[in-house]
């Protein structure tokens, strides 16, 4: 289900972006200045929080527990305009250390990192505002739970590779820094529950 949606929703906007782009003018910044939109790299930074979804996962047991239900998560990323209207992006993405606990009070928390390869289509507005979607595919390593004598459940390191679409605005108040606001979601895969990602950034374009 959220494969088809995403899709549709990237399929929708690139539409609607191309039907508008002679609104435009070849512009990418239109909050008072006008510039003509170069393709070229930009990069950008995001912090907030992260819901990872383990409470009745595999990873729980009758006697233990998820402990926290929002961790400090991160992405930082790579991308590069091929047109206002098209980018790719390639990110890191940390979600924290999600923490299990026991009935007797043990804890235990795991590392949960990864990476992303993105496609975005973005919709220019007035005032410098735009709208985004994201849709790629994602790369995420947990490190190893042990058992602790059977507290927890026993599991070691992996890796799983889960689609992954966002949704977002920025706001241009330069020609090349944007304030950025994402929520992106990684669909379960496996024993990886989904990811829910709520992140505040920046962008930075090099090439204006």
């Amino acid at each position: 289900m959220y494969k088809r949606i995403l899709c549709v929703s990237i399929i929708a906007l690139g539409l609607s972006a191309v039907a508008v782009a002679d609104d435009f003018g070849g512009s990418e910044y239109s909050s008072g200045v006008s510039t003509d939109f170069n393709p070229g790299i930009y990069f950008g930074g995001q912090a907030g929080i992260a819901n990872l979804h383990y409470s009745g996962s595999k990873y729980t047991l009758p006697n233990s527990s998820y402990d926290n239900g929002y961790n400090f998560a991160a992405r930082g990323y790579l991308g590069y305009a091929f047109s206002q209207f098209i980018s790719t992006e390639l990110g890191y993405d940390y979600y924290g250390r999600p923490k299990f606990k026991h009935t007797t009070g043990n804890t235990q928390d795991i590392l949960q990192q990864g990476m992303d390869l993105v496609l975005k289509a973005n919709l220019p507005l007035d005032y410098g505002f735009g709208l985004y979607v994201k849709g790629g595919l994602a790369w995420v390593h947990r490190s190893a739970l042990h058992s602790n004598s059977g507290n927890f459940a026993d599991k070691e390191s992996n890796d799983k590779f889960p689609p992954v679409g966002a949704i977002g605005v920025n706001y241009w108040f330069a020609p090349n820094i944007a304030l950025d606001l994402c929520y992106t979601k990684t669909m379960t895969i496996s024993d990886l529950p989904t990811i829910d990602l709520f992140t505040l950034g920046f962008i930075y374009k090099i090439n204006i």
